[in-house]
């Protein structure tokens, strides 16, 4: 008898753990503010990523990424300027400086590409 009263119980915590949890991720991603900056984040992740493909495909190369800053300069469509700084001494190491914007399909893509070094 008293197992069955625990079994019943743990299930009970258990389903009001699972509403809780639900009813929270619910209020989160409703929450137009936190969408707003998880989007930029991504968009910001997204243009990075882009930037730093187009610079091992135009210059393959051992060196590793050493720094990578993104700026979005532009919205509708996002406008990114990503700085790149490759791994080296400092009058060896290659710099680039990518644009990359968004399409009208929303995706990404680099519209500008400068070695600066």
């Amino acid at each position: 008898m008293k197992e069955a009263a625990m079994r019943a119980m743990l299930i009970s915590g258990l389903g009001g753990l699972m509403l809780a949890a639900c009813h929270g991720a619910t209020c989160v991603e409703s929450d137009p503010q936190a969408l707003q900056v998880e989007t930029q984040e991504i968009s910001a992740f997204g243009a990075r990523s882009v930037a730093l493909d187009a610079v091992y495909e135009r210059h393959p190369t051992r060196a590793l990424v050493d720094f990578a800053n993104v700026e979005q300069t532009g919205t509708s469509p996002a406008v990114y300027q990503v700085h790149v700084e490759m791994t080296g001494s400092p009058e060896a190491r290659a710099i680039y400086d990518v644009e990359v914007s968004e399409t009208s399909d929303g995706k990404l893509d680099v519209t500008g590409f400068t070695k600066s070094q």
